[in-house]
C-alpha cells in the first residue's frame, strides 16, 4: 500500500472507530467504572475480536455468513441477547461512590481488566455490522493492482489503532462525567442512563439487516 493511500484512508478508519455503537458505549461506562485506562486495556477483548473477524472475512466465510440469512440472523440475535442482558444489569446495578470504587479495584484489578475485555470481546464478536464492514466495506480501500495482503494487514493494524483510541476517548468522556456525579442519586440515573443507551443499542442491532 502506498504512503498517500494510507494518509487517505486513515482518517476515514479513525472516524469509523469513533461513531457510536455497543463497543464504544462500554469503553464509556467502563471510564465510569474504574478509568480511561482501565477501559482501554478492556478494549484488547474487542480488537481480539475484530482480529478474527478479519482473519473470517480475508478467508471469505465473512461473505458466507453476511450472504447467509440463517447465520447472519445467529449472530445478530446472540448480540442482541447480550446488549440487552447488560442493559438491565447495568441499569439495576448498585450506585457505588467514586473513592469507594477505586478503592476497590485496587484489590481487584487482574480480574476486572479480564471481566471488562471479556465483555468487549463479546459485544465486538457477536455484532455482524462488524462482519459487514471488514467484507463489504475493507475490499473498497484497496489498490487492486498491488498484493492484496500486505493492504489488508495494514488497513487491520490501523483500523486497531483507530479502536484503542476511539475507546480512549469514550472512556475519557465517561470518567469526566462520573467525576461531575457526586451524589448517589446521581450516580443512579447515571447508571440508569447508561442501561438504557446499551437497551437501545440492542434495539438498533435487532433491526439491522444485512443490506
Amino acid at each position: 500500500m502506498s504512503w498517500s493511500l494510507w494518509v487517505a484512508i486513515t482518517p476515514f478508519l479513525f472516524l469509523l472507530a469513533l461513531s457510536p455503537g455497543p463497543n464504544n458505549f462500554t469503553a464509556m461506562y467502563n471510564g465510569m467504572q474504574s478509568g480511561s485506562m482501565s477501559a482501554v486495556v478492556a478494549a484488547i477483548g474487542r480488537n481480539l475480536a475484530f482480529s478474527i473477524l478479519m482473519l473470517v472475512s480475508a478467508l471469505g466465510l465473512g461473505a458466507i455468513i453476511v450472504s447467509s440469512v440463517f447465520w447472519f440472523g445467529v449472530v445478530k440475535w446472540l448480540g442482541v441477547v447480550y446488549l440487552l442482558y447488560i442493559g438491565v444489569k447495568t441499569w439495576r446495578s448498585a450506585p457505588i461512590a467514586l473513592d469507594e470504587h477505586e478503592s476497590e479495584n485496587k484489590s481487584i484489578a487482574l480480574s476486572g481488566h479480564y471481566l471488562r475485555g471479556r465483555q468487549e470481546f463479546l459485544i465486538a464478536i457477536s455484532n455482524p455490522k462488524a462482519i459487514l464492514i471488514f467484507t463489504a466495506i475493507f475490499p473498497q480501500l484497496l489498490d487492486l493492482t498491488l498484493p492484496v495482503t500486505p493492504q489488508f494487514i495494514v488497513i487491520g493494524v490501523t483500523f486497531i489503532m483507530a479502536e484503542f483510541f476511539a475507546a480512549y476517548i469514550y472512556a475519557v468522556s465517561g470518567n469526566t462525567i462520573r467525576r461531575l456525579i457526586k451524589s448517589q442519586a446521581g450516580l443512579n440515573r447515571l447508571n440508569k442512563g447508561m442501561g438504557s443507551l446499551f437497551v437501545f443499542a440492542s434495539m438498533l442491532l435487532a433491526s439491522s439487516s444485512r443490506s
